[in-house]
């Protein structure tokens, strides 16, 4: 290679080729981090329900026996997380609260079911999962490695600049 082809692939290449490492380096270390800390927060695997008033529950099945697809459930019967997260839900103005511990009326919840309560019925349903963030275990550190590599293509010019210089002194002190 010639000086003049050296120095177009270290002033102009390399520089660019860091920055597409940085780009993508920060692509996968932002989620891969993210997925690190997202189980320390509470949201995370914690199912939220919607319950509604009985006069919604009544109004949504016309007054009538709900069909036999329709789960029935006393209150009682609940976890206590499912029935604390009930509580909540109803003096909620949405109707929504967020169940933190074991639900093991889940899959009753996903298809919608009556929960009696106080000698009424509540329809609930799980209105949103909340399920942790994946990602793959070496995607946060190959992230943060190719912002670091990134980083040194694009100080490969002034480096390299300072790398002459050094040399064109040593060549004039001999």
């Amino acid at each position: 290679m010639s000086s003049g082809s050296q120095s177009t692939v270290f002033q102009y290449v390399a520089p660019f080729v860091g920055v597409l490492l940085i780009a993508v380096g920060i692509a996968g270390a932002v989620p891969g981090g993210y997925a690190i800390l997202e189980p320390d927060l509470e949201n995370c695997g914690n199912p939220t329900i919607g319950v509604e008033s009985p006069e919604m529950t009544a109004e949504r099945f016309g007054g009538e026996t709900p069909r036999p697809r329709v789960a029935r459930l006393a209150f009682e019967d609940l976890s206590d997380a499912e029935q604390t997260a009930f509580r909540e839900a109803l003096d909620d103005a949405v109707g929504e609260a967020q169940v933190v511990g074991d639900v093991p009326n889940a899959d009753a919840f996903r298809r919608g079911a009556l929960v009696s309560y106080e000698g009424e019925d509540h329809y609930v349903t799980i209105v949103a999962e909340n399920t942790c963030f994946q990602a793959a275990p070496l995607q946060f550190p190959l992230g943060v490695f190719a912002i670091a590599l990134g980083v040194l293509g694009i100080l490969t010019p002034p480096l390299y600049r300072r790398l002459i210089r050094l040399e064109q002194r040593a060549r004039r002190s001999e």
